[in-house]
């Protein structure tokens, strides 16, 4: 009788602990992609603010910010355009897609236009965060 009160008393107690525990971990941060791109950005600014090193950003990537589903692996690439001097490295991530109807339509056929959103962190020659860019490629469908 006293073993069987032993584990009941043992597994209450490990039932009431399992959810202290889990609260430990960071919450998953989740980008609403039809927002505008500056909304975009601050929102990632507030995880991985001006000064952040890329290994606090590639942890952010990888352990807290959710994406679509199947898609390629984070890498740390030099950066390929002039349009920020100062930055050396960037890590580029594919945040998602959605569908939406062009405001006005001038062809008897209706269309959809899907929008990819990508993210874009920039580092100086440091690896200290630079900034934050935000883009969203249209197509018509």
């Amino acid at each position: 009788m006293t073993a069987r009160c032993l584990i009941l008393v043992t597994c209450l107690f490990f039932a009431g602990i399992a959810p202290a525990l889990s609260g430990t971990k960071e919450s998953p941060v989740i980008v609403d992609l039809r927002a505008h791109r500056g909304e975009i950005r601050a929102a990632l600014l507030q995880h991985t603010p001006v000064g952040s090193s890329v290994k606090a950003v590639m942890n952010f990537i990888s352990k807290q910010l959710q994406r679509a589903p199947g898609t390629s692996p984070v890498t740390i690439e030099p950066v390929k355009d002039d349009s920020q001097p100062r930055a050396t490295k960037t890590i580029r991530i594919y945040l998602g897609q959605y569908y939406d109807h062009p405001e006005v339509v001038f062809l008897s056929a209706p269309l959809m236009m899907q929008r990819e959103v990508t993210a874009q962190w920039l580092f100086d020659s440091r690896g200290q965060l630079i900034d934050v860019a935000v883009k969203k490629q249209n197509g018509l469908y």
